[in-house]
Parts: structure tokens; sequence; C-alpha cells
């Protein structure tokens, strides 16, 4: 047996790994949200959990109370062991807890994470300072400072999670609102958590269809039993909403379009799939992280088989919907709903090449100004250049169209494309009709805004800006919108009025929103200005469509 001195052993230094793993928690929603997580899953059978979280940009504070079942003084010591076994795990409850890293969350944005939790009417005090953790030279504990120990008291079960001394310039309260709302569509809707004076609420999208899919074969042998639930949105998702849920007994480890992303149609499509040998995996290579990055491990092969049968299947129905749309745009109405969306965009695009020209001359009177959007052509239909169609009214102004691409080592030629006359649209009937020319979601936008009309959905907005696309869609469905249909046709101009004035507001918000994105504003009233001068702008250009 060899020596004392002579063996070697593992060791770490505690307060370096208590700071590394607080690193990896650097914002406010994240660091909130592993504490609101907490108090929803640690709770008493039968107690509905309510937690009430508190930010405070001012004093540079965070708290998040709960009514959840609180920690006895065994339990806290247990909350404070860097990397240890989930005692709800380890019992055979699962839970999102593996191995114990939260308490470090609230040191990745501040300087002292404070405990005050009771449990059967014992309550206990602790804090854990950044200045204790960074005074530790060596591989020593690090000393938990205790303000009471298991005090007698008549407060009810629960715990207090106070982080103070926040480094952060400000705190996102939109943001948590947003993550916190997010996530609780994985929890019960018994779960209720506010936000300072804010219900958090998570609303399903709207869906046209649901299908469900189980794995046949192979995939049924690595899977096992389990079920995939896909659902079609009547709208385009937001980006964090888009995909596929992957639990493991009820726990949310990701939300992946699995190879899917960017694709045609791909941003109506959400769903779910619980996959409980996930948590019984014992491979090597382990399917998750310690981290909360809310990813699963690629080279994992259980993962591996996840991804491709959630990948077959998304791919199968988002190819179905790309067809059904090709079919849908085809119809007569579309093609007049795309002619006024046309006419919407130029109108929308003309103000808005103004008004960035008008930026660009203001910041040109400073030292190093620049434009706050790119110049370039505008995404909306600016020219009055059709395909050769059957949709409207047409004169040839050229006996062929503009050059073709010229090949080289992609298409194998070098002579450009012979294209046939160069039509245009005419003022009145004519012997001849073009089309315009069709955009492709693949598309990406070069400076202007797209419209276009979909059904949406009667409980959704009147229209819904889509900023990955700069698209305003305009929602058919809404009660108000759908009433001036049924008055005529969508040609009527009591529905054009209507639609461009709706537009029009969507558009407003969406600039000031893409300026607020850039910083551009410095009092909270500027966005509010920019909104009235855009409204006021585009109601002058639109005057026309009230003239007799």
């Amino acid at each position: 047996m060899p020596e004392p001195n002579d063996q070697i052993f593992v060791k770490s230094h505690v307060a370096r790994d208590l700071l590394q793993n607080a690193a990896l928690f650097k914002t406010d929603k994240l660091v909130v949200w592993e504490y609101v997580s907490n108090s929803l899953q640690y709770t008493d059978p039968g107690t509905n959990p309510v937690v009430k979280v508190t930010l405070d940009s001012k004093r540079r504070r965070i708290a998040i109370a709960d009514n959840g079942r609180g920690m006895d003084w065994a339990g806290l010591q247990n909350f404070f062991i860097m990397h240890g076994e989930n005692l709800d795990r380890k019992e055979g409850r699962a839970g999102r807890g593996r191995f114990g890293t939260g308490k470090s969350a609230a040191l990745g944005i501040g300087d002292l994470l404070r405990v005050t939790t009771v449990r059967n009417s014992r309550l206990s005090v602790v804090e854990l300072r950044r200045e204790d953790v960074q005074r530790m030279g060596s591989e020593a504990p690090i000393p938990v400072r205790t303000l009471e120990k298991e005090i007698l008291t008549k407060a009810i079960n629960g715990t207090l999670i106070e982080i103070e001394g926040i480094h952060l310039k400000s705190l996102d309260q939109p943001g948590v609102i947003h993550y916190i709302e997010r996530h609780l569509a994985r929890w019960p809707k018994t779960a209720t958590v506010f936000v300072n004076n804010h219900q958090c609420e998570f609303a399903e999208p709207s869906i046209s269809r649901t299908l469900q899919f189980i794995p046949e074969g192979p995939q049924l042998d690595r899977l096992g039993p389990v079920q995939l639930t896909l659902k079609v949105a009547k709208a385009p998702l937001e980006e964090d909403l888009r995909g596929v849920s992957i639990f493991a007994n009820g726990v949310w480890h990701e939300t992946t379009l699995a190879g899917s992303d960017g694709r045609e149609m791909s941003q109506y499509l959400f769903g779910e799939i619980d996959v409980p040998r996930l948590d019984e995996d014992e491979s090597p290579i382990s399917p998750f992280d310690l981290s909360r990055s809310m990813r699963l491990n690629p080279s994992n092969d259980l993962v591996q088989a996840v991804y491709s049968f959630v990948g077959q299947k998304i791919d199968e129905v988002r190819r179905q919907l790309v067809e059904a749309e090709k079919k849908r745009r085809r119809t007569e109405e579309e093609n007049k709903l795309a002619e006024q969306a046309s006419e919407i965009a130029r109108l929308l695009n003309e103000d808005f090449d103004a008004f960035r020209q008008r930026v660009a001359r203001t910041k040109a009177v400073g030292v190093g100004g620049s434009d706050a959007f790119p110049a370039g052509r505008s995404n909306g239909d600016e020219s009055d250049d059709l395909f050769a169609g059957s949709v409207v009214p047409a004169v040839e102004h050229a006996p062929t169209g503009g050059p073709g691409s010229e090949g080289g080592a992609r298409s194998g030629g070098q002579e450009p494309r012979a294209l046939g006359p160069g039509l245009r649209r005419s003022p009145g009937p004519t012997d001849r009709t073009g089309a315009p020319p069709q955009r492709t979601d693949k598309v990406k936008p070069r400076g202007g805004f797209s419209v276009r009309f979909g059904h949406m959905g009667a409980e959704l907005y009147r229209a819904q800006y889509v900023r990955d696309e700069r698209t305003i869609f305009i929602n058919l469905d809404h009660p108000q919108i759908s009433a001036a249909v049924g008055l005529g046709t969508v040609e009527d101009p009591t529905f054009r009025r209507l639609a461009n004035e709706v537009a029009f507001a969507e558009y407003a918000i969406a600039l000031a929103s893409e300026l607020a994105a850039r910083d551009e504003y410095v009092d909270p009233s500027d966005p509010i200005v920019d909104i009235r001068e855009t409204l006021n702008r585009l109601a002058t250009r639109a005057a026309f469509l009230y003239s007799a």
C-alpha cells in the first residue's frame, strides 16, 4: 500500500468551482427562472404553487418568495453542497434538479444570496457572500453565514430568496416576464407566478390542427413507447415558440426543429414529446450537461435517435404545409389580396425610404454618423414589372426582359438566359395580362417591409409584425376585418381602407421597435412621438383612399 504522501487524490478548489458555475448564469432572466422553477417544483402535496418575484432596479435587488415546502437545517446543508445528489431524484421522484448547481446562480449577477426558509414551524436564515468566496485561497469549504437557525415561528412553509448587489445596469422586467411565461407552458396550470404587479400567464397559440406520431420498428426499440404531438399554428410563431419540446419524465430539456430551422412553413410548427429513457440513460456520454443551456447533448446516441424521429416527422408535416400554401396562393381572392398587400407595402416602403434618408442626413451632421438602417433596395414590390401570367392587365415596354443569370459553374452556361418581353401594369383593360413576381419565405428582407394577409384566428390581433422576416401579417379572421370583408369583397373600399389602416398602425409600431433594437431612443417618450408622426405621414399619403 503506498505511503500517504505518495497517494494522488482528485481535489477541487471549492471557491473557484462555485464561481465558475455561477458564470453560467449571465442574465437576470436565467437567474430568476432558476429559483422560480425550484419554487414550482418543491411543494407540499396538495399545495398549488404561488411565486412572487420582485425586481428592484433602483436598489439592485431581486427577491423570489414562494409557498413551497421550505427546507429544514439538513435540507439547507444539502442545498449548499456543490454537485450534491438531488435528494428527490435519489428517492425516485423525477424532477428538474440533477446535481444541485442552482445555488450558485445568484452570484452570477450579484454579490449576496440570502435564503430565508420555513419548514414545519422552524425558520432559518443564511447568507452566501461573494467576498467570502473570493477570500478562500484553497480547497477549504466556503463558510455560509448563519443568521437564524431553526427558530420557532408561526409562518407557513416557504422560502424567500434575496439577491443583492446586482451588477447588471438594469433589470429587464419585460424580458423576465416573457421568459417565465414561455417556460410556464411546461408546468401545470395550477402554478401562479407574479413579477412585480404582473401575473405571468402563457397562452397557447391558436392551432389549426394537431397530429400525433408513434415510432415504429428500430425507432420504437430505441425510444420506447413514446408519442410525438405536432401542432400547426394559425399564425407564424415567435422564434422561441417554434419547435418540439423534449421532456424526460415531465422535465423539459430542449425545444428543437431538428434540422428544419429556417425552412419554409417551419415557423408554424410546435409540439412536444416525452422520452423517459433519457433519464435512465447511463452511457459514457450523458444526454445532459450541468448548465441550464436548455440543450441536450447531440453526441449522445439516444439524443441522436430522438432528433432523427422528431426531425423526420417535422419535415413531413412541413412539406404538406408548403404544398397547401402553394394551392391557397393560387386562388383568385388570394391574388387580389396579394395585389393589395403589394400596394400597401409600396406605401410603407416609400415612407421607409424617405424616413431612412432623413435619419441618414441627421446622423451625417455628427462626426462619424451612420444610417440606422443599411442602404439597399426595399423588399416591398417597388417596381411595376410583371411576369407573364393572367392576373392583371399588362402592356409591353421592352421586347425582352432584364438580363438573366449568366450561369457559370453553377448552371453550366455562360450566356444569359433568353427572357420573354418586359411587361408592366396597365392603367386600363388590354388584351394582354401579367402576374406580379411571387416572393417566397426563403427570401430574406433587404431593407424594406412586406405585407401579407392570412387566416390567423379570431382571438389574435388584427396584425402581427414578424421581425426576422420584416413582414406585417394582416389577420383576416379578426372580427373587425372579417366584418369588413362580409360587407362586400376584398376589393370593397371599406375593406381596403381598413386593411391599410391596420397595416399602417403595425408598421408604425414595427418601425419604432426596429429603432429601439438599435438603441436609437434616449427618452421613454421618443417611441410614442415616432409612432404618432409615422401614422400621420402615412395617413397623408393614403388620403386618396377616401376620395370620391
